[in-house]
């Protein structure tokens, strides 16, 4: 791990509750939030089913986990447990919210950020030692009640070299070494 940190963001969306107070569907991440870490886990095709059941309203007494037959897997650093079948998980420590309004309650989107203090992923999830997106499939929210699952994935470099190459290709070890040579 380098000097420099890793942000990433998960995206809970907010509804009215039942009482007419606001409740966030995430309910578990929020209360990791409040406590200043969380985990984020790479929701996939093979994990849909379970997604959409933890999207449901819970009281916060409810063990989302549990509900969605979801193992948990014990977490290195943070007390969040991480979804033991998610094949990357990113350890958390908890930076800040940053509230999107919608035109109404309903449309309203906290993304959060966080700082990644670890990072798991499953030998099985690799290819010549990379993730391999288009085996694992993520999700991504597209609108309605759609969904996508990445099944394609190209390369595409940028026309630049130095430092800002390096860095876009994730080796903090050839950024910090083209940025001392004066790579730009």
């Amino acid at each position: 791990m380098t000097d420099k940190f890793i942000s990433i963001e998960a995206i809970a969306k907010r509804y009215p509750g039942a009482a007419g107070g606001e409740i966030a569907v995430f309910e578990n991440l929020w209360l990791s939030m409040q406590r200043g870490e969380f985990v984020w886990n790479m929701a996939t095709y093979a994990l849909r089913d379970a997604v959409n059941i933890t999207s449901e309203e819970f009281a916060p007494a409810v063990d989302e986990f549990e509900r969605a037959g979801l193992a948990k897997a014990p977490s290195r650093i943070v007390r969040p447990p991480r979804v033991a079948r998610s094949p990357v998980q990113f350890e958390c420590a908890y930076l800040q919210t940053v509230r999107l309004p919608g035109n109404s309650d309903a449309g309203t989107v906290d993304i959060v950020f966080g700082r990644v203090l670890a990072i798991h992923i499953d030998d099985a999830a690799l290819t010549n030692g990379r993730i391999d997106i288009a085996r694992l499939r993520p999700l991504a929210r597209l609108g309605y009640f759609e969904y996508t699952a990445v099944g394609e994935v190209f390369e595409m470099r940028p026309p630049t070299s130095g430092a800002l190459a390096a860095g876009m290709e994730g080796s903090a070890q050839k950024f910090q070494r083209a940025e001392a040579e004066g790579e730009h």
